[in-house]
Formats: C-alpha cells, sequence, structure tokens
C-alpha cells in the first residue's frame, strides 16, 4: 500500500509542478505519468539493486525515454516532460542534510552527504545526456535512412 501512496504523490507532485510552470493543459496527464513511471523505476531499482545513485540513473533514464515518446506524440519539447518528471528524483534532502551536517561541525558526514548528493545529481543529468543524444542519433540515422531510398528510386 506504501508504494501506491509514493505513486500518487509522485504523480500529483509532478502534475502540480507542470501546473505551476505553466506547462501546456494537453500535456498534464503524460506529465503525471511520467512522474510515476520516474518514481517506480527508482523504486524497483532501488530494491534489486540497492544502490540510490545507479537507482537514480535508471529512473531518469526511463524518464529521458517518456520524455522523448510522449513529446513526440503531444508535439511538445521534450524538456517539458523531462524537467518536470525529474522533480521526484531530485535529492533535495540530502542536499539540506549536507548543509545541515556543515553548520553543525559534523564535517564528515557532510562531505559523505554532500559527495552523495553530488552523484546523485550528476547521475540525472548523464542520464538526461544520454538518452538526449541517443534520440537524436536516432533521429539522425532515419534521416539518412530515408534518404538513402530516395536516392535509389
Amino acid at each position: 500500500m506504501k508504494i501506491f501512496s509514493e505513486l500518487v504523490a509522485a504523480f500529483l507532485m509532478v502534475l502540480t509542478f507542470g501546473i505551476m510552470f505553466q506547462a501546456p493543459k494537453k500535456s498534464l496527464l503524460l506529465l503525471g505519468l511520467t512522474g510515476i513511471v520516474s518514481w517506480s523505476g527508482f523504486f524497483i531499482s532501488k530494491n534489486l539493486v540497492n544502490n540510490v545513485i545507479i537507482s537514480s540513473f535508471i529512473a531518469s533514464c526511463l524518464v529521458g525515454l517518456c520524455g522523448e515518446i510522449f513529446a513526440r506524440i503531444q508535439r511538445l519539447p521534450v524538456t517539458v516532460f523531462v524537467i518536470a518528471g525529474i522533480i521526484p528524483l531530485v535529492p533535495g534532502i540530502a542536499a539540506y542534510d549536507t548543509m545541515l551536517y556543515m553548520i553543525k561541525g559534523e564535517y564528515l558526514e557532510g562531505i559523505q552527504t554532500g559527495i552523495d548528493t553530488i552523484l546523485i545529481a550528476g547521475a540525472i543529468a548523464l542520464a538526461i545526456a544520454i538518452i538526449g543524444a541517443m534520440a537524436k542519433s536516432y533521429k539522425e540515422w532515419k534521416y539518412r535512412r530515408k534518404a538513402k531510398k530516395l536516392a535509389v528510386k
């Protein structure tokens, strides 16, 4: 039952983010679905791998894929879906804890939490960049293939 409430929360979080930042109304349902995919990917991979950094990477790859697919369905920019979709994955609490440890003078814990926060953020960014590059390569390959077919005829 806990996972169901977390998925509903992810849906509502991403939907609210989309509304606040004036995403097109036709994209709101798919934005919420991106949030569900994001959090379920994180949840499943965290239980399988038991590593937050790798789980964030896998979930961000899923967000990137959803963004590419949904952007083509809705004929909208990919960033509409990707930016909103990564919101559940952003390590805000870890960043807060890093600052809190530093203020308290617990420097070792602060450094460890800070490194983890940076690695999670880097994993998210790397996953989005990889999926974006793969989508661009696929579009170029498809275009070249189509051009070759036209040239042969």
